[in-house]
């Protein structure tokens, strides 16, 4: 594995809505096995929901949703493990539902794409990888 090691995905304030936030993507990670994702979401009030989707890319153009974090008016930390050495049967891609994660596939590449609704007010986001 060219560069395990923990990485920061998404560190917001959120303020105003978002609507599919790229954020910056973590890039030579080659050979990553597993890796484990925390998102931490710190409520303060307003706004009605955040969604954090954690993605993959095979090939640097298309992302895979990994992993799917869903939060609303309510501090809360999620945890998931992903393994790429896991048997994966073919199937179509579609999207994730709520809380939920697409096991399997990892790509050399993670980023963290951000979603929310209404204006938050001392809300933050923290998505974190433990890449492996």
């Amino acid at each position: 594995m060219e560069n395990p090691g923990c990485y920061s995905l998404a560190a917001l304030a959120l303020t105003s809505a978002l609507s599919a936030s790229v954020q910056t993507a973590i890039v030579d990670l080659g050979g990553m096995t597993a890796v484990t994702l925390e998102a931490r979401f710190g409520y303060g009030s307003g706004g009605t929901s955040c969604s954090a989707l954690v993605q993959t890319t095979l090939d640097g153009s298309n992302w895979i949703d990994i992993a799917s974090f869903d939060f609303t008016t309510a501090s809360a930390t999620k945890h998931c493990n992903l393994e790429g050495l896991l048997s994966k049967a073919v199937t179509s891609y579609a999207a994730l539902s709520a809380n939920s994660v697409y096991d399997g596939v990892l790509g050399d590449r993670l980023r963290c794409v951000v979603t929310s609704v209404g204006l938050f007010s001392n809300t933050t986001l923290s998505v974190r990888a433990s890449v492996r």
